[in-house]
């Protein structure tokens, strides 16, 4: 099976099935990616982020306002 194929079978899937697949699927990957490292590009970007928010540790946003905005840019 491809994966054109797999994803036409999940949009026929009810919304609570395709939910328990998703999250399975994402312990999947989790799984998998657990014993790999870092590469140096994901660490310094960790890095950087790190470093600004300590030096700005209040500069942040909910994840209220950051879930509305990301599902208004859908």
């Amino acid at each position: 099976m491809d994966s054109r194929e797999i994803v036409d079978a999940f949009r026929k899937l009810p919304s609570d099935e395709r939910t328990r697949l998703v999250g399975e699927l994402w312990d999947e990957v989790e799984h998998d990616l657990q014993g790999q490292p870092l590469s140096e590009a994901h660490r310094g970007l960790l890095d950087e982020r790190l470093r600004q928010h300590r030096e700005n540790p209040t500069d942040v946003e909910s994840w209220d306002k950051v879930r509305d905005d990301l599902l208004r840019d859908l």
